[in-house]
């Protein structure tokens, strides 16, 4: 049973501090053509960004630690956010894509393969379409 007054370490800044520091590594590895381990880091943009809008949403400066989850639905839905995904089908479709790869930790075991680029230029266009505030 998870105990409801609890909350994790990190703080909502941190979290959103966090999203810009992932997008700058995931960059990075971009301009290198480290194409697996930009994969790999890409989703986690998505994942601190959306913990920063569940702390906002629910007006705390730390997560609950019930919400330590790699679930980007479910963080989708924690923060609020899901009918308006929802209203936008490009940009849900692309969610989806970005939260099988997320789902999917192989990535974390897999070695660098050029043929991952198609998969980090998918994730590079979709944060160019959906920038942070």
């Amino acid at each position: 049973m998870f105990d409801l007054t609890k909350f994790t370490p990190t703080r909502k800044a941190e979290f959103e501090q966090l999203a810009r520091d992932r997008k700058e590594d995931f960059e990075a590895l971009r301009e290198r053509a480290r194409w697996t381990a930009s994969v790999y880091m890409g989703p986690y943009i998505v994942e601190a960004r959306l913990k920063f809008k569940i702390c906002e949403a629910l007006k705390l400066e730390q997560l609950p630690a019930v919400l330590k989850t790699h679930n980007l639905l479910a963080l989708v839905i924690f923060a609020g956010l899901l009918d308006e995904l929802k209203a936008l089908p490009k940009v849900f479709n692309n969610f989806k894509k970005v939260n099988r790869l997320h789902e999917n930790m192989v990535w974390r075991y897999q070695v660098a393969d050029p043929a991952h680029q198609v998969y980090s230029k998918r994730l590079h266009n979709w944060f160019l379409i959906q920038p942070m505030e």
